[in-house]
């Protein structure tokens, strides 16, 4: 029977094989971690092979071409838009370009239940869903061929997701469409579903209430101060900055990526996508009077179809021309590594559980947490010091 692969760390979870998968063989299967995997049931199976050539960690999943990239700086001119997103909000003109010419688009959203999944929208109102970041990895079932049939159809379709995402889809497509927009997001990694179910199943307990509200980058604070802010049906409000909640302290110290994620063979500058978007973190560096309290995206455009579209949508946004250099970042040159005692961690996580790890690995120290405490009065004095001079 067919071997889909030999290690965890060489699925990324995209579901192209599934997708593609002519006896419907294959199922998605929840690992301890909450991860899915591909299974191939051996009665159905019929070893055309199929499910391993669509595997984009087994082929050439880049955008490929000689054109040569293109980086901008942008904000949107509407605040409103991007007070709603992560950074710079480019994103939502992107799919409003799109819906404007009778096409679809495809993103992430959060459920009923708070799990993110890979959605369709034909209008700017179900598109606004996508928002924003969601730091887990996505449900996508059969959304690969929903899109299929909608390029079939004639459809222009804009699909957002990660570079591994991207890059499975347009290997299940097989040949390229010229109605297919791809837009990649620079990504750190993806956590796993079950671990953050896990800890907002923790704070519903705490606060004894569901959670009707979710949002991974709350922006009361600024867009530099990450903070999960969740609302909860009684009315309670939970916010944490991302060095304080623990979900994001396990997330941003690496301990909750997929195994895939620390070879990921698109951390780099070599993008699958049409567009690669995220934040702008050097905007200091680069030009510090463009940066503001709602933040700064940036534009890679990796294809002359991404430049057609980004051209279309320019003048909704505050913008410069930059180098790749100046808006590189770490993810954009390497995968995330693994922590030094993440053997530990994982060990630890499957004989005692999460909540066991949380308070083990992600609680803050009583030296970190007096440095995090004094280090806003010391801006509010060096402020107060430069007024005086």
């Amino acid at each position: 029977m067919v071997e889909l692969f030999e290690k965890a760390e060489q699925c990324c979870g995209c579901t192209a094989c599934l997708n593609i998968c002519p006896k419907q063989a294959i199922s998605m299967l929840e690992d301890q971690k909450g991860f899915l995997y591909p299974k191939i049931d051996g009665s159905k199976c019929v070893e055309c092979g199929l499910c391993q050539k669509v595997c984009p960690f087994k082929v050439d999943g880049l955008a490929g071409g000689k054109f040569s990239k293109i980086a901008y700086a942008v904000k949107n001119k509407d605040n409103t838009e991007r007070a709603q997103s992560s950074s710079g909000a480019v994103f939502i003109e992107v799919a409003k370009a799109v819906l404007g010419s009778d096409g679809v688009v495809y993103g992430v959203r959060l459920d009923d239940v708070h799990r993110a999944m890979h959605d369709r929208a034909s209008s700017i109102e179900s598109a606004r869903k996508f928002q924003g970041s969601k730091y887990v990895q996505s449900y996508k079932g059969s959304i690969f061929q929903e899109i299929k049939r909608d390029l079939k159809a004639g459809n222009t379709v804009l699909f957002t997701g990660t570079p591994c995402e991207v890059a499975g889809l347009k290997r299940f497509l097989g040949v390229p469409y010229d109605n297919l927009v791809t837009v990649d997001i620079i990504c750190h990694g993806t956590p796993s579903p079950g671990s953050f179910d896990d800890h907002i199943r923790a704070l519903e307990k705490k606060y004894s209430s569901k959670i009707s509200k979710i949002s991974f980058r709350n922006k009361q604070y600024g867009w530099r101060n990450q903070e999960l802010w969740i609302k909860f049906n009684n009315g309670e409000i939970y916010h944490n900055p991302i060095w304080e909640d623990e979900y994001y302290r396990l997330f941003t110290g690496n301990y909750l990526l997929r195994d895939s994620c620390y070879s990921c063979p698109f951390a780099s500058m070599n993008r699958p996508g049409d567009i690669t978007i995220g934040d702008f973190w050097n905007i200091n560096n680069v030009k510090p009077d463009f940066e503001d309290k709602l933040g700064v995206s940036s534009i890679i455009v990796n294809t002359e179809k991404g430049q057609d579209l980004i051209t279309e949508i320019l003048t909704s946004f505050e913008y410069f021309e930059v180098s790749l250099d100046e808006c590189t970042q770490r993810n954009l040159q390497a995968p995330s590594p693994k922590p030094d005692d993440f053997d530990s961690f994982r060990a630890d996580w499957e004989q005692h559980g999460l909540d066991y790890c949380r308070k083990k690995y992600a609680s803050m120290g009583f030296g970190e947490r007096i440095r995090r405490t004094l280090s806003p009065v010391k801006k509010r004095v060096m402020k107060v010091i430069k007024r005086g001079i």
